[in-house]
């Protein structure tokens, strides 16, 4: 039977060790680095319905063209209210700092709003560089948080692009995001997740990490 790289997916070349799960040391790296800061989390008594939208962000569907799930501009009104609809325990929603203001008046007033910190993306500009982008979020799991397994609403993390990832896209999110978000949501293992604009895949790979009883 044909094996496959757990980060590219390829093929493993022949002739590698019967115990091999990674094409080379450039994969078997990116893989662990991806993985840094999962854990081990007791399972879900009661399995929540959850979901995670991170559509193209208003004015810049033209960005992802290329893609195959490319369905231009993002209508963030009906969004919102299948998010309410369909997952009413909760949500989780990114977006853009300068689309803040047209994205909060389609949310209900319990929405909060977090932040990720991932640093400037260096360029030539007239105004102030963005630095962070908006999360907001609805609902989740109310759970006592243990020693370091704290959640707080700010995420201080400098973005890298994915050069060594195949799937990787415009705007992909680390995984360390991924587990951030994980936790605003309280999430735990066996919750129903949802991620609505998949794009590279790999907040759901994330969530399999996460997800570990």
């Amino acid at each position: 039977m044909e094996r496959h790289c757990r980060w590219c997916e390829f093929a493993l070349p022949s002739g590698c060790r019967s115990d091999a799960k990674f094409c080379d040391v450039r994969c078997r790296q990116s893989f662990f680095r991806f993985a840094k800061g999962r854990g081990i989390r007791p399972a879900a008594r009661s399995p929540l319905r959850l979901a995670y939208a991170d559509p193209p962000y208003p004015g810049k569907s033209r960005l992802y063209k290329g893609h195959r799930d490319y369905a231009g501009e993002v209508d963030h009104f009906r969004l919102i209210c299948r998010l309410e609809h369909e997952f009413p325990d909760g949500w989780a929603l990114s977006t853009s700092a300068e689309s803040l203001g047209h994205v909060l008046r389609f949310c209900p007033a319990r929405v909060r709003v977090a932040a990720w910190f991932r640093g400037e993306r260096v360029t030539v500009s007239y105004s102030p560089l963005s630095a962070w982008e908006p999360v907001l979020y609805c609902g989740g799991r109310a759970r006592k948080s243990e020693g370091d397994d704290r959640r707080t609403d700010a995420l201080v993390f400098v973005s890298r692009p994915r050069r060594s990832d195949p799937r990787r896209v415009i705007g992909a999110k680390p995984s360390q995001f991924a587990f951030w978000l994980f936790g605003l949501l309280g999430m735990l293992p066996g919750d129903d997740f949802h991620d609505l604009y998949p794009g590279s895949g790999r907040v759901l790979d994330a969530w399999k990490l996460f997800g570990r009883k």
